[in-house]
């Protein structure tokens, strides 16, 4: 008996420890298939923070494609002459462009009373839009001297240019608006950290004025190495400061109508032609040549202005000439035009403002990047001299008078630091030295930007 029960708990003990056996190994069958579902899921949750990552980059790359179209970052780069914020909407493919410069002087000046001035000069807005890769609008607004009250000593909103322009190709490009005369160099290329004195040169704001607009159309290209541009607009008319202005030294600065209203039965053309040579040389003339009326739009005279130019920027150097060659015909009439003693109305030239019969000057320009030879890649030091030599009234019309002061030499010393390509911190000496007249020693500072 007692073996017949030790035989069955035997295999009763058996059977239990077959359906237990069993049991574990379905237990682990089971837990190695979750272990792989929870592998997978973990992959697949990997698969998809690295989908969730790189659509985020992508979002981030759209959100700068889209802001950098419709506000490009500025490049060092010039278009048809122009400086480079100015450029900037003419790169634009497509959308708005908003850019700007502008600039803040300090002036000690021991010769003059007060001594001492700090002037927020002038801040400029470009505003563009390309309405496609072809067609284009371009506009400067300049705010001078920080308010405009309408007073005689104001500041001043203008602008400076506002132009719509067609490119068929780099050979041919079409403009027509309120466009900036080709003369010279500053007076396209006129951003403050584009050139290294804290004011413009003098020729360049005397003899060939500054900022120099007029109402018209032309074209523009390139030719390989030969760039062109060429312009009908309106002729020039005395304002009622052209008087004042002249006898300043300000030869033609009274005489620009800045498309407000212009005088146009005597018109005028203007160009200028670049040649590029191996290293960043360049070397070319402009000019402009036209009609001189009065507010009827009766002729008083024509005026012939030629200008010779170089400018090489290479390795650090900045180097520049500018030359300026004018012949007016009617010289007497523009001085009775101008000028607001009655006495010159009765026929006494002697007390007329003169206007002269020719004119000429130039200057020079030598800067170099100190930095570069201290091999300081991201910050610029410029140190630069400049020379110039004008004279405003080289002749002028029998029985009218020379005035004292129209001989001019400058000396130009100074610094222009750049923390940034686009900023500069400068600081220069001036010797204005008139033949004639009294001598200033001008001491300024200048901080300037574009964007």
């Amino acid at each position: 008996m007692k073996k017949a029960l030790l035989i069955s708990a035997l295999f009763s003990t058996i059977a239990v420890a077959q359906p237990t056996e069993e049991k574990i190994r379905q237990l682990e069958e089971q837990i190695r298939t979750l272990q792989q579902e929870i592998q997978k899921l973990k992959e697949e949750q990997k698969k998809t923070e690295e989908v969730r990552q790189e659509t985020d980059v992508l979002k981030e790359e759209i959100r700068k494609l889209r802001l950098e179209i419709a506000m490009p970052q500025l490049e060092i780069k010039s278009y048809s002459g122009l400086g480079p914020a100015a450029s900037k909407a003419l790169f634009n493919p497509k959308g708005v462009s908003i850019g700007g410069y502008g600039e803040i002087h300090f002036l000690h000046n021991p010769d003059k009373k007060p001594k001492n001035t700090v002037d927020a000069k002038r801040l400029i807005l470009y505003f563009g839009y390309a309405f496609n890769e072809k067609l284009k609008f371009n506009s400067e607004i300049e705010w001078e001297h920080a308010f405009v009250e309408g007073e005689e000593e104001s500041g001043e909103t203008a602008v400076e240019f506002a132009f719509i322009d067609y490119s068929f190709n780099e050979k041919l490009g079409l403009r027509g608006g309120l466009i900036l005369i080709p003369v010279g160099i500053i007076n396209e290329y006129h951003e403050p950290p584009t050139f290294p004195s804290v004011d413009r040169p003098f020729l360049e704001r005397n003899i060939i004025p500054t900022t120099w607009r007029e109402l018209g159309f032309g074209a523009y290209g390139k030719l390989e190495k030969l760039e062109y541009r060429a312009y009908i607009t309106n002729g020039l008319k005395p304002n009622e400061e052209a008087g004042e202005k002249v006898e300043n030294g300000q030869l033609l600065q009274g005489f620009k109508q800045k498309g407000f209203k212009a005088v146009s039965d005597q018109i005028a053309f203007s160009g200028r032609f670049d040649y590029n040579l191996p290293y960043n040389l360049k070397v070319g003339v402009s000019g402009f040549f036209g009609g001189v009326q009065d507010e009827k739009g009766k002729k008083l005279g024509n005026l012939n202005l030629l200008s010779p130019h170089l400018w090489w920027q290479y390795g650090g150097w900045d180097v520049r000439f500018v030359g300026a060659y004018g012949t007016t015909s009617g010289a007497d009439k523009i001085s009775q035009e101008i000028s607001t003693n009655p006495a010159c109305q009765l026929g006494d030239t002697a007390k007329c403002t003169t206007f002269p019969k020719k004119f000429y000057g130039f200057y020079t320009q030598l800067a170099y990047d100190v930095f570069r030879f201290l091999k300081i890649s991201d910050q610029q030091l410029y140190v630069f001299g400049i020379y110039e030599n004008y004279n405003t009234h080289a002749s002028v019309p029998d029985g009218f008078e020379k005035p004292s002061g129209r001989k001019v030499q400058v000396f130009n010393v100074g610094i222009s630091y750049k923390p940034h390509p686009l900023v500069a911190l400068k600081a220069d000496y001036v010797r204005f030295s008139p033949k004639d007249a009294k001598k200033q020693n001008i001491y300024r500072l200048a901080l300037g930007w574009m964007f």
